[in-house]
């Protein structure tokens, strides 16, 4: 039987959704998305034992982080899910205050296990590793905030961004197995924004044939739709006419960016 791995979006204006949490659903990775405006303007985060990886969707925002590793105040602002945008790392054990700047702001938590007393990181626009991966009808552009430039527990994080009627995760790539280097048991999430919003894609999460519990699972995902991938391939395309972002968190029992393999029967495109 196949898992119901997509939530769709509970977003229904100001404020604070709970789309997953660690050990419910998925075992190593949580994540929240806020909907600022109206009367919430302001809003607080404990991390706890989680680190966290707050993402910044189109509005403007001011953080105050307060951690064991210093304080961090910075201010966030964003036009559009089709162009860059900022990220914040904030260690286990420290508090957040999220001020709205604007009319209106969404912002993303991703959270995983994470070790108190580091410090708070500000990945600004500049500073963000961006590639445009892939050719012809399956190129997009790979955002990546937190890796190696980050000392994150568990956390790697970052954003893709499909052009109208493109794919991503082509050829269709997984990280379930214990292999490394090449390959790290991870999972992930994947959260989804569409330009204009009442678009949509197509994604499809499916174990290699020789998983002892294999399942095949396909979603027409939408604007504020969450994902969530325990493990197998899971290839994106976006609907003509609407660019396709989506935010997505890695955390597992290892932590290596790029240790994952290509479905070996799809691999053949990378030549052509």
């Amino acid at each position: 039987m196949n898992p119901n791995l997509q939530i769709k979006s509970p977003l229904r204006g100001p404020g604070v959704y709970p789309i997953v949490q660690r050990g419910q659903g998925l075992k190593h990775l949580s994540f929240t998305v806020l909907e600022m405006g109206g009367t919430l303007r302001e809003h607080t985060v404990e991390s706890g034992d989680e680190e966290l990886a707050v993402d910044f969707y189109p509005g403007s925002v001011r953080v105050e982080v307060d951690a064991a590793g210093g304080r961090l105040v910075r201010e966030a602002s964003r036009r559009s899910v089709g162009e860059a945008g900022e990220m914040l790392y904030v260690p286990a054990g420290a508090r957040m205050k999220i001020k709205l700047l604007s009319d209106a702001a969404r912002v993303g938590i991703a959270g995983a296990a994470g070790k108190p007393g580091g410090k708070p990181v500000f990945i600004s626009r500049e500073q963000v590793v961006s590639k445009r991966v892939g050719k012809k009808s399956w190129f997009r552009t790979v955002h990546t905030h937190i890796a190696d430039n980050v000392e994150a527990s568990h956390l790697i994080v970052g954003e893709t961004v499909n052009e109208p009627g493109n794919w991503s995760s082509s050829p269709p790539h997984k990280h379930d197995r214990h292999n490394p280097p090449s390959e790290v048991p991870m999972e992930e999430v994947y959260f989804f924004q569409v330009e204009p919003r009442t678009g949509f894609g197509f994604m499809r999460v499916y174990t290699d044939p020789a998983d002892p519990a294999p399942f095949d699972c396909a979603y027409t995902v939408e604007d504020g739709d969450t994902v969530l991938i325990p493990r197998g391939y899971h290839p994106v395309v976006a609907f003509p006419g609407y660019v396709l972002n989506y935010t997505w968190a890695l955390a597992g029992e290892g932590r290596t960016y790029g240790a994952w393999s290509d479905d070996p029967r799809h691999a053949w495109i990378k030549d052509t």
